[in-house]
């Protein structure tokens, strides 16, 4: 874990549970199994701010290449470990770090419907990160986030951890990439079931 993640989960404790009313349920649903991907829904620009605050180990974010296209912010998400991927295309080099990423046991974070949704009727989640779990093994862990208001003072934030997912339950058939949208479309229905 880097120095500037400490530093900045630090900074997010005092802001989400000093400032704010943050809560964390199912913590008894927190897998121990590596690698892991942590998946949730993305409603607001600070989702990637709270879900360090549930992990010990780091998580390692796939983050909207626009944020590498600025020298300042750049600088700040790769310290934090994220790393580029183009959304609208398929990104090669994303995936490969990914993989890499799986075969050192890390933690990947990724917000599969790829923008801010706030109606779940609208979710459209990508099938890059069903796909990436079956070739790597790696254990599902989801994650609902939900904000009682807007403004990120003196807010109410539920966190809920689902129970973790084994890539080798997933049923898949012939693995073609309708099939893992399919599947990663069944997965995000999970999260926003979570109560």
């Amino acid at each position: 874990m880097t120095l500037l993640y400490r530093f900045a989960k630090g900074l997010f404790f005092f802001w989400f549970r000093g400032l704010n009313h943050l809560v964390i349920s199912g913590k008894e649903n927190l897998s121990d199994d590596r690698p892991m991907i942590v998946f949730a829904n993305h409603y607001s620009d600070c989702d990637p701010m709270i879900l360090p605050l549930v992990f010990q180990d780091q998580i390692f974010f796939m983050a909207k290449k626009e944020l590498f296209q600025v020298p300042v912010v750049k600088s700040v998400v790769q310290a934090y470990g994220a790393f580029p991927v183009d959304r609208k295309n398929i990104d090669i080099g994303a995936i490969k770090t990914a993989l890499k990423l799986m075969k050192e046991k890390k933690i990947l974070g990724i917000f599969p419907e790829g923008t801010r949704v706030r109606d779940r009727q609208k979710s459209d989640p990508k099938g890059g990160f069903s796909m990436i779990a079956v070739k790597t093994g790696a254990v599902l862990q989801p994650v609902r986030i939900q904000y009682k208001r807007k403004i990120h003072f003196l807010n109410r934030i539920e966190v809920t951890i689902g129970k973790p997912i084994s890539a080798s339950d997933l049923a898949l058939k012939e693995k073609t990439p309708e099939e893992y949208t399919q599947i990663s479309g069944e997965l995000m229905k999970g999260v926003y079931d979570l109560p």
